[in-house]
């Protein structure tokens, strides 16, 4: 394995066409990368919107060996477009890996963050390892319809009463595969916002870098990493939409609303399918759910390649080696990296950690009646 010499700095906004060239040879070499957040495009359409990015470049000597594109938040680095980019990577020549102390020396910075980081090389401890959840499409729909109704027999019941509902009560409700209009996305944006109200997880949207983001993504119509949504009507009435981000034979399923009136009907589970249905037809070819754990994934994706979170250098960590602490400690982590990654104004961080010691103190006084109940062992 050759080694790095040296690391530089340079705007994102600022890759030249001889780096576009590279990091699009480098990219093409490693299968791993087939998503389209590795697109050139992509990271040019956010570069413009997402506050502090920079693209490291890896050297060997004069020549460059390596990319990897970042955002700088105090003594942090995370990959650029956190928290919404889902997967990130150093995309470096074959035989070549990253150097994170070097980044870490030239970017002036303490430690680097990542959750979704593809390749393991150069880590300087053991992270946390993941799987990315795809659903294999391309032997076609209705095989990977099959496989997976094998392995999920009560999950596809239930799909098929919801079917039937829809179809009963419902007869108007028509899908379409549609551009993200800045209407759409603040529908999906407003019902989300929501979600994270109700939820007590941090409004990744209310420093508004974030939406602005998404804009630039929706109104690229050429070229690669495109965002397109799936979409449910009945007349003139959204009842659900999920915003897809798309490369080529890869979709990568994003973000996903629907009108709580139509809960019971499970318009969102009925959503990804008529998505993936339609996408299949189109030449899609693997449909990318990340690699969070909600149960909803599992009867729909198989394991994909392997993907990592956790931290280089000087980490935050609980010097600690009880389990349930650990755990504790890993939500509190999470949390407060999506916090550090939205908002990039003092105030704004301030505010926000508030918010969660708060959310923190009133679920601890919601279990704690709960545990007065529990007999003593």
């Amino acid at each position: 394995m050759s080694k790095v010499s040296h690391v530089s700095i340079a705007s994102l906004d600022g890759m030249t066409e001889a780096e576009e060239a590279l990091f699009c040879a480098f990219r093409e070499a490693n299968s791993d990368l087939a998503s389209p957040y590795f697109s050139a495009n992509f990271l040019k359409a956010i570069a413009p919107h997402t506050p502090g990015s920079m693209l490291a470049r890896f050297h060997d000597g004069q020549e460059i060996v390596g990319f990897f594109a970042y955002q700088k938040r105090g003594q942090s680095l995370q990959p650029a477009g956190a928290p919404l980019a889902d997967y990130h990577a150093a995309v470096m020549k074959a035989g070549y890996a990253p150097d994170w102390s070097r980044l870490l020396a030239a970017a002036g910075a303490k430690r680097l963050e990542f959750n979704g980081l593809i390749g393991s090389k150069g880590l300087d401890r053991a992270p946390i390892i993941k799987h990315r959840q795809i659903a294999d499409v391309s032997a076609g729909y209705e095989a990977w319809f099959a496989a997976q109704k094998a392995q999920a027999h009560k999950y596809f019941k239930n799909l098929g009463r919801c079917t039937r509902n829809v179809a009963k009560d419902l007869p108007d409700l028509k899908f379409e595969w549609t551009d993200v209009s800045p209407a759409l996305l603040d529908w999906i944006l407003n019902l989300k916002i929501d979600q994270y109200k109700r939820s007590g997880m941090h409004d990744v949207f209310s420093c508004g870098w974030t939406r602005d983001l998404l804009l630039a993504l929706a109104a690229q119509k050429t070229g690669s990493a495109s965002l397109r949504a799936g979409v449910y009507r009945r007349g003139d009435e959204l009842v659900a939409a999920e915003i897809c981000l798309m490369e080529g034979e890869d979709l990568h399923f994003w973000f996903p609303a629907y009108n709580p009136a139509y809960s019971r009907y499970s318009p969102g589970l009925l959503l990804t399918f008529d998505i993936i249905r339609h996408t299949a037809g189109l030449g899609i070819k693997i449909c990318d759910f990340g690699s969070g754990g909600e149960a909803y994934k599992s009867p729909l994706t198989i394991d994909g390649p392997l993907c990592f979170e956790g931290q280089v250098g000087q980490a935050l960590a609980l010097p600690v080696k009880n389990d349930r602490l650990q755990r504790a400690w890993l939500s509190v982590w999470r949390r407060a990296h999506v916090v550090r990654a939205c908002e990039v104004s003092l105030k704004g961080q301030v505010l926000a950690f508030l918010r969660l010691i708060e959310r923190a103190q009133i679920r601890f006084q919601a279990r704690q009646p709960e545990r007065m109940q529990e007999p003593a062992a």
